[in-house]
């Protein structure tokens, strides 16, 4: 079995936060260095670059949102498995981060083309799971979405990335749940729910 150098796991962790906090040209090889206290040429040692480093982290980072996205079995109880989904991106609040890919999706015309693979297949896969649940709402309750299925997914996914980023500009959680409550419509949940509140949370970067 191969052994996975602690030292690259940091690394990985502390670049997880670095671009979901400041994308991908916000911080150097230095910073990071400094923060996982090594020389940057320990950083070269495990990613050559920089694009080889942001890869690393993307495909992490889809990784495990995926794993626990396949975990949540198309036919159990809706309105569980979109609580669960929603709370993937209420995770987040307070600490300064947004989706990872989201940050680095705003930077797209700057990102090597690997790297925007990477996020092409983040943002597809969000949409095809959300594109899952609104046809079986459709095929089991006849219900009328705003637009088809896959065009109302793109649009629900749209709506929590900008939520998310709009939280930590204003500071208020707010402005995620007006997101989710598409999504919780859309399946017929009470669209006035709300996951536990988080006005106890520092909102600061």
């Amino acid at each position: 079995m191969k052994t996975v150098s602690p030292v690259r796991e940091q690394l990985l962790e502390h670049t997880l936060v670095l671009l979901g906090t400041r994308g991908y040209n916000g911080f150097s090889y230095r910073d990071l260095a400094e923060l996982v206290g090594v020389k940057t040429s320990s950083i070269h040692y495990y990613f050559p670059t920089k694009e080889d480093l942001a890869l690393a982290a993307v495909q992490a980072y889809a990784a495990n949102i995926g794993e626990i996205m396949r975990d949540m079995d198309i036919n159990g109880p809706l309105k569980e498995q979109i609580e669960k989904y929603l709370a993937l991106w209420r995770k987040n609040l307070g600490t300064g981060r947004v989706c990872l890919c989201g940050m680095l999706a705003a930077e797209a015309t700057s990102l090597p083309e690997n790297v925007l693979a990477a996020l092409q297949t983040f943002y597809c896969m969000h949409e095809a799971w959300i594109t899952r649940r609104l046809e079986r709402v459709v095929a089991e309750k006849g219900a009328q979405l705003p637009a088809p299925p896959a065009a109302y997914a793109m649009t629900i996914l749209g709506a929590l990335q900008s939520g998310l980023v709009s939280a930590r500009l204003f500071g208020k959680p707010d402005r995620l749940d007006a997101a989710s409550a598409m999504l919780r419509s859309a399946i017929g949940a009470d669209s006035s729910k709300q996951a536990a509140p988080v006005a106890a949370v520092a909102w600061s970067d």
